[in-house]
């Protein structure tokens, strides 16, 4: 199982639909989906088993491509919809988990939305009812009782998601830097960055902390071919310079001596 998110870099704009060409430059990596058994509300009977995921970013956004199979478009006041769910049919919903910060070595934050010590950011979209349209939301955590609402135009979240033949494709995206990185994580390019998912088939009953999810896996920004020899080229450049001030600094001091 591969569990490394390669997100591409790309010039200019990022794809913002499910269906955008430009999804076929980054590599799909597909991660398996596992009840929720360890907290209240315990889950045992899913029908979503894995994700596939793609990445992109540019100079100041970064942008997902999740996709999912789930045999029934959940909508919460819709009569045809709910003849096939179960009784308590909700919205389909898809989350993006992620560190505040970036943690030391391998230290990462509980994967079931953090802990006191390590808060999470946690990106979601949700499908939508009859009353409402579909939406992202913006939460941060610190473990499941202990989560704040916050607003995702503040950062720029923004998602769009598409239904067909029985799929899910959602786009979840951000701007890279925001204003507060105590709130917020900052997406360092070169940087090995843990991520986690989780997803919920509404017609399941799926709900609250019983749902599907993964555990911690890991996203690179991966920089661009060239950018290493530059990088390498840069330190040395810096490297010769401080030798010649010592150097430099040394004849003068023998001069006097």
């Amino acid at each position: 199982e591969n569990t490394v998110i390669r997100a591409a870099r790309v010039e200019g704009r990022l794809p913002t639909a499910p269906d955008d060409p430009q999804w076929q430059q980054a590599l799909p990596t597909t991660f398996l989906l596992v009840p929720q058994l360890l907290a209240e509300e315990r889950f045992f009977t899913p029908t979503n088993d894995t994700i596939t995921v793609r990445a992109v970013y540019n100079e100041e956004q970064i942008t997902f491509h999740l996709e999912w199979d789930d045999r029934t478009r959940s909508i919460p006041g819709d009569k045809a919809a709910e003849k096939i769910a179960n009784p308590e049919i909700s919205e389909d919903m898809v989350a993006i988990q992620l560190p505040v910060a970036l943690p030391r070595g391998t230290e990462k934050p509980y994967f079931l939305r953090g802990d006191a010590t390590h808060p999470v950011n946690l990106w979601s979209w949700h499908s939508g009812t009859t009353d409402s349209a579909p939406r992202v939301s913006l939460r941060n955590a610190r473990g499941l009782a202990d989560t704040i609402e916050r607003d995702p135009v503040a950062v720029g979240l923004e998602g769009t998601g598409s239904y067909r033949d029985g799929t899910w494709q959602v786009v979840v995206g951000r701007t890279r830097v925001t204003a507060d990185p105590t709130q917020d994580l900052q997406f360092i390019e070169g940087a090995f960055i843990p991520v986690a998912f989780s997803a919920w088939d509404g017609s399941n009953s799926e709900q609250g902390s019983a749902h599907t999810l993964t555990t911690w896996y890991w996203l690179l920004l991966k920089p661009p071919p060239g950018n290493q020899p530059w990088l390498y080229a840069g330190f040395a450049f810096v490297l010769i310079l401080l030798l010649e001030l010592w150097w430099a600094r040394s004849a003068q001091r023998r001069r006097r001596i």
